[in-house]
């Protein structure tokens, strides 16, 4: 009896009007349409390979924290945080927890198992085909090689990409997942340098030639400044939204891309006094340049609240707020 009920159950949602059945798979994200509706009946899993709905692979909200648990470190409480929907490979699981505390973030994070990061995007490439033209990574996900490697091979029209904090990448990975991405227009990269290796621009530069938006999420580096005025030579807009980086990075930039319009400087700080916001020790030849050359040149107010905070620029914050940029097509 039980049987023959669920069959009718099952019957039912698949006879479901088309329009309906639309309007409910654009509620849905990934992670509900891969695991779940695409595996209800043969109707559901047809309609899930609709090419509107993989237009975005947004990985960004599997992972919803919960921080309802805390812990003691040097006699203050800090939050635990517990991914809701993990999705991260074995050993970047491992990797994760010896990474506990930073050297100036104190956030402690404990992931537990799920489905591994390279088993959904198999199983989300078999409906999206090469439809998807944005990728958006999870701030704190593990992408190993194969990975990315995947992720390129099967999603080649990639105009609009974001790589997590945690990438494990060599040179020979990056150049194959790049020269897949031809059409790249628009990059996101969130970078901790403490524990990942500097990134490599010139497997970007080499392939992308249509690269016209950077945002860069980190510590900028001297070397890491000189790779982007070096490779990325076509830069139209550059963030730095939340970095750490000195006055003299921020001349080169604009003096060494020659077709830089806008530049975002909000809410950095100096890499060598995190208490120090950019906005007040940005030296003048600095805002002359800027001033001369760019359309737009964003910092923050001297009196900007977050800059102020430096709790605000712990990896859960930043995690919050990757998403956003004052310059719109940075956003994602």
């Amino acid at each position: 009896m039980k049987k023959v009920e669920s069959l009718r159950e099952v019957s039912e949602w698949a006879n479901l009007n088309k329009d309906i059945l639309e309007l409910i798979f654009n509620k849905l994200d990934v992670m509900d349409i891969t695991m779940g509706a695409s595996r209800v009946c043969i109707s559901w899993f047809l309609a899930s390979h609709n090419r509107t709905l993989w237009n975005t692979v947004d990985l960004t909200n599997l992972q919803k924290l919960d921080v309802s648990r805390i812990f003691n470190f040097k006699d203050k409480e800090r939050p635990i945080f517990f991914y809701k929907h993990p999705v991260d490979h074995k050993q970047g699981r491992t990797n994760l927890l010896t990474k506990i505390i930073s050297r100036f973030f104190l956030d402690f994070f404990e992931v537990e198992g799920s489905i591994s990061l390279m088993n959904l995007l198999v199983e989300i490439s078999k409906l999206s085909r090469m439809a998807p033209k944005n990728l958006f990574f999870n701030f704190n996900s593990y992408i190993q090689e194969n990975g990315l490697k995947f992720a390129a091979e099967k999603m080649p029209n990639i105009e609009k990409l974001a790589l997590p904090i945690w990438s494990y990448q060599n040179e020979k990975s990056l150049r194959f997942s790049f020269s897949q991405w031809k059409n790249l227009k628009t990059l996101i990269i969130a970078h901790e340098h403490s524990f990942t290796p500097s990134f490599d621009f010139k497997a970007v530069g080499e392939s992308c030639s249509s690269l016209t938006n950077l945002k860069y999420l980190g510590r900028l580096e001297e070397y890491t400044c000189r790779d982007i005025v070096c490779y990325l030579r076509s830069l139209k807009r550059l963030s730095l939204r939340c970095s750490l980086v000195s006055s003299t990075a921020v001349y080169r930039l604009i003096n060494g891309l020659p077709n830089l319009t806008i530049l975002n400087v909000s809410h950095c700080k100096n890499p060598y006094d995190y208490f120090l916001p950019i906005a007040k020790s940005i030296d003048n030849y600095v805002i002359t340049a800027a001033t001369q050359k760019l359309e737009k040149f964003i910092t923050c107010p001297h009196d900007c609240m977050i800059c102020k905070d430096r709790c605000r620029y712990s990896l859960s914050y930043l995690a919050e707020v990757w998403r956003n940029d004052e310059i719109k097509e940075l956003e994602f």
